[in-house]
């Protein structure tokens, strides 16, 4: 394996040169010597061409965002980092520097995401294991110590408070939120269904707040871009490709429905949201799901909001290769699968792009195999020609009928689902219902053998040796909860109390409670205390597994 020459200890350097680490265009030969178009298409188009499907770079996208793709834009290189402390997340998020990744994906543990403290007494272990715990701006201070927020593009893998946290550390250096860059998922009705529950993010608050952020960050910080949909989690959950449109477009239609109650236009909003998706390991299906995907967008907003601006229309997609579909025994013969992936993403047309890594059925994501993930990107680059040409596989017959049959799905989908309106179809588990039918449907096949998955139900080695599993030292997780205890007892506690006392009365008053977070992080509020006093304003228990009381009586 290659080996970087970039010195991992040198964080500066890294730091400062981030901006040209990214995946470029290296030819546009082929390496037999033939050179190619940006795209190519029909010498005589058929009467419809320009309606279903148009050139690249032409409504309704089809087959492309842009009519160059990849030689005017490159798709974004990201690989995801996350556990431990800060320390621990900085030292890998400087790895991935080091082996030429271009973007800073970061993921929280799941009391992080949750918008849950690491001291509260329903968690212990979880702290830091499944990624990087962020309770206070302090300690997102030490996660991005020397990195401008207003040059690095940071994608934050996170939906309750990661904005408001990452824009008070922001303002706290003096900058305004308007330079900001990054991303996060807002998205929380989807997370109702990805393992959450009502009882941790009720739809109604959890779609509520979710457009506050939307609205608070178009606004103000319009080089923030907005995880929404957050149909990964939503497919990986148990959905078909088609399935993945309806129920996501049911979530950017009912958002921008509320959006434009408020006063903001779809093109506005539109234009800062992007589609966060997945890439499964039916190459030709997946590649038709972009395409489909990209024309039911465009065609939506066209229709039934009147979006004229381009920016709105050609949709951004960001998508990370299938967890759900990596096998724990062999893990190397996950990198055949993420290379496929990863290849049908781009041959699909998406504008970021995170390959899984092999071992992350078995553990946090080894700096080897996060490594290797990097890699296969270049590969595809550099020696398969990914970057060559827009929508490669575009007039294909196979193609062109697996897009129309994708898009028809989900039209009929979305159709049964807006009868009720998306929040009642989750609340009433009728959305839950059609995944739960699709996973009882893919354990029958899987079952019986019509549907073979190697080293799962075929070709499983009687005597496989366990992997080499990822580890660390936990020494900077029991320091950073010793701080946090810390942190609380020296804060300055009137100015807590009003922060939390204002934040409780903007959200009860039916107003935007972004701004309101972000003042509240200022003055030394945490996650849990900032989501605990919204969900108190929004009529739900401060602590959504009943075992802490909230820190304030707020009609006092």
């Amino acid at each position: 394996m290659m080996k970087s020459t970039a010195d991992p200890r040198d964080h500066d350097a890294l730091i400062q040169s981030i901006e040209n680490l990214e995946v470029k265009l290296s030819r546009t030969r082929s390496w037999g010597g033939t050179e190619t178009e940006a795209f190519y298409g029909p010498a005589e188009p058929a009467a419809d061409y320009r309606e279903k499907l148009g050139d690249p770079g032409q409504y309704p996208f089809t087959r492309g965002a842009y009519r160059e793709m990849y030689r005017s834009r490159m798709w974004t290189l990201r690989n995801i980092v996350g556990y431990g402390a800060p320390e621990d997340t900085r030292e890998g998020l400087l790895k991935v520097l080091a082996s030429g990744g271009g973007g800073v994906n970061v993921v929280v543990d799941p009391p992080t995401n949750q918008g849950i403290d690491p001291d509260h007494p329903a968690i212990g272990p979880e702290v830091g294991l499944e990624g990087c715990s962020l309770p206070t701006m302090h300690d997102m201070a030490r996660l991005v110590e020397g990195m401008d927020l207003a040059k690095i593009d940071t994608a934050w893998h996170w939906t309750t408070t990661a904005y408001a946290l990452v824009a008070a550390t922001h303002v706290s250096r003096g900058q305004a939120l308007e330079t900001l860059q990054g991303s996060n998922m807002p998205d929380m009705l989807q997370e109702t269904l990805s393992g959450w529950g009502q009882g941790v993010v009720p739809a109604d608050f959890g779609h509520r707040s979710a457009v506050d952020q939307v609205e608070f960050c178009v606004r103000n910080s319009p080089k923030w871009a907005l995880g929404l949909p957050q149909a990964y989690d939503l497919r990986e959950r148990g959905l078909t490709p088609g399935g993945e449109i309806a129920v996501g477009m049911a979530i950017v239609i009912k958002t921008l429905e509320d959006l434009v109650g408020r006063g903001m236009s779809a093109d506005q909003a539109g234009a800062s949201l992007a589609w966060v998706s997945t890439s499964d390991t039916d190459f030709f299906e997946e590649v038709a799901k972009f395409r489909a995907l990209r024309r039911f967008w465009a065609r939506t907003l066209k229709d039934r909001f009147g979006v004229t601006d381009n920016r709105a229309l050609r949709l951004r997609v960001a998508c990370h290769t299938s967890g759900n579909s990596l096998i724990y025994k062999q893990p190397l013969n996950n990198l055949t699968r993420t290379a496929i992936q990863s290849f049908a993403a781009l041959c699909g047309g998406v504008q970021s792009l995170e390959a899984c890594t092999y071992d992350e059925p078995v553990c946090v994501p080894t700096h080897e195999a996060r490594d290797l993930a990097i890699r296969q990107q270049q590969i595809l680059a550099n020696e398969v020609g990914a970057a060559r040409v827009a929508d490669p596989l575009g007039g294909s017959w196979y193609v062109e009928a697996l897009t129309d049959a994708v898009e028809a799905e989900a039209v009929a989908l979305l159709a049964r689902i807006e009868e009720v309106g998306i929040i009642e179809a989750m609340t009433s588990g009728f959305v839950e219902q059609v995944m739960d039918d699709h996973n009882l449907g893919v354990r029958r096949e899987l079952e019986s053998g019509e549907r073979i998955v190697v080293g799962l139900n075929r070709f499983v080695p009687d005597d496989d040796p366990p992997p080499v599993r990822f580890a660390f030292d936990p020494a900077n997780t029991k320091a950073h909860l010793r701080r946090f205890s810390e942190f609380k007892q020296q804060r300055d506690r009137s100015r807590w109390e009003a922060a939390l006392r204002k934040l409780h009365g903007v959200a009860h008053g039916g107003g935007n409670s972004m701004q309101a977070m972000i003042d509240a992080f200022l003055d030394n509020a945490s996650i849990g205390e900032i989501w605990g006093t919204l969900r108190v304003a929004n009529g739900y228990p401060y602590d959504p597994y009943g075992a802490i009381e909230a820190p304030l009586n707020y009609a006092g």
